[in-house]
């Protein structure tokens, strides 16, 4: 084991003692809120068509056992249930964040949990600390590595190890839990994924293993340091970091931890809950467009000669000028404007080819300006500022500017938010009376945790999907 002083030791030792009964009210509830959107995101991933037959492929190969796989009535091992119910979380580019992470925590973390809880027979105090304790990892994890190294993608990396944290946190007795932890997070920091991070923009399905695969890593680290399968010392800190980091920092892995080695401050408080079903670079303009055109009088797409955006230089390597694909639409700047310009507003299904691949969109996206802008690259990553000026044909000009996109920070989603865009998605995977079903589930957890939570989360994720269109 490493030196009590190590932040390895010291995280795991934090997580260990997590308790969700333990958070401030506004801290649990901003947990539930993670939780229920997490579940609607992979929802209605796991029904995207482009998804369907690879999940029944890995779910048919994997083997029966205890864990649940969305839209599956037969039990999976939890690996499998990690892997399938993981890679359900990008299709639609909705996923949890948190941007001094600049990852999706929650995405790799609650699959981890929900399986090996299943497993285990794990009551809801059980599963719920696993939960904050990997999210919290896994946060400052992130955040340590002051950004990914060029041409590698975040996720599936630093997501790994929030998921080992909260399968060890389900595996071991109070007695052991910190060590085993301490293991789990050496062992998923030496088998994380290396993604590459061009694969979103040109819309390749392999995009969504990083997090299926980079979750199943996580467990499986969690298991095989169970099982004996130990790490070298301080992997974290000597191996993934540098690796994966483009500016790590090791002294940015425990803030927030007290004197009594307890949380002291919760990353989830600082996380954000995608509204725009693109990628996170694009949600600011969508924002810009949203007011523009919600202006007196509105703008007719017609009279549209030239859209400029200015954006920080970040964002413009998440672009994808020609995409061919639902996911290559979906960072795509110039498609995903005049999706906005021509319908008002994007939803999850807006993307599919026989929509975005016509002249009409043609003809508005080849009017759409990217201009990296060094004023706003200042104010990355604290912000994601961008800018928007329209200019119509007969000359007249009109701005918009965004700082902080609908769902993040001061522009956080409220709890009616959280709520409708849990319904329309949960709605879309299995009809309006089952999405209520899990909404309650989740909801109550605030007000005192269901004794069967688990087997009411599986059985309710076994439910077959409803036939896409």
């Amino acid at each position: 084991m490493a030196e009590a002083s190590a932040p390895e030791a010291r995280l795991a030792r934090a997580a260990a003692r997590s308790r969700f009964d333990d958070l401030p009210g506004a801290v649990r509830a901003r947990y539930r809120n993670f939780m229920l959107d997490t579940l609607a995101v992979m929802a209605a991933g796991a029904a995207h068509p482009s998804l369907a037959p690879a999940r029944a492929l890995l779910v048919r190969s994997g083997g029966a056992g205890p864990a649940s796989a969305l839209g599956f009535a037969q039990g999976v091992a939890p690996a499998t249930a990690a892997l399938v119910n993981g890679a359900a979380m990008t299709p639609l580019q909705l996923q949890d964040g948190h941007r001094r992470a600049r990852g999706h925590p929650m995405s790799h973390v609650l699959p981890a949990a929900l399986a090996i809880a299943e497993e285990r027979g794990a009551d809801a105090p059980a599963f719920l600390n696993a939960t904050v304790a990997g999210y919290e990892v896994c946060a400052r994890i992130g955040a340590s590595l002051g950004g990914m190294q060029p041409l590698l993608h975040d996720t599936g990396t630093f997501g790994a190890i929030g998921a080992a944290v909260a399968a060890a946190h389900l595996l071991a007795d109070d007695a052991e839990r910190a060590d085993l932890i301490e293991q789990a997070i050496g062992n998923a920091a030496a088998v994380a994924l290396f993604p590459f991070r061009d694969t979103c923009m040109e819309g390749a399905g392999v995009h969504h293993l990083f997090v299926g695969l980079g979750t199943q890593n996580g467990v499986q680290a969690a298991l095989a340091a169970h099982a004996g399968l130990l790490p070298s010392a301080r992997t974290l800190e000597r191996f993934f970091g540098p690796r994966a980091g483009e500016h790590f920092e090791p002294e940015r892995l425990c803030p927030g931890i007290g004197a009594d080695g307890r949380w002291s401050q919760y990353e989830i408080s600082e996380a954000y809950l995608k509204w725009h079903p693109v990628c996170a670079h694009l949600g600011p303009m969508l924002d810009c467009l949203g007011r523009l055109k919600g202006r007196p009088g509105g703008i007719p797409v017609e009279r549209i000669e030239d859209v400029e955006v200015r954006i920080y230089s970040t964002a413009l390597h998440y672009d994808a000028p020609a995409p061919g694909t639902d996911l290559g639409a979906r960072f795509s700047f110039r498609t995903v404007a005049a999706l906005a310009l021509i319908d008002g507003a994007v939803r999850f299904d807006s993307f599919a080819p026989a929509r975005f691949l016509t002249p009409a969109v043609a003809r508005i996206a080849a009017r759409v300006r990217l201009v990296a802008d060094p004023a706003l690259d200042a104010l990355y990553p604290a912000n994601r500022p961008t800018r928007v000026t329209l200019t119509l044909n007969d000359g007249t000009q009109t701005t918009a500017e965004v700082h902080v996109p609908r769902g993040d920070g001061a522009a956080a989603l409220t709890d009616d938010d959280v709520l409708a865009k849990a319904r329309a998605l949960l709605g879309a995977a299995w009809g309006e009376a089952h999405a209520a079903r899990i909404i309650d589930l989740l909801m109550s957890l605030t007000d005192g945790l269901p004794p069967r939570l688990v087997p009411q989360l599986g059985q309710a994720l076994r439910q077959p999907l409803k036939p896409q269109d």
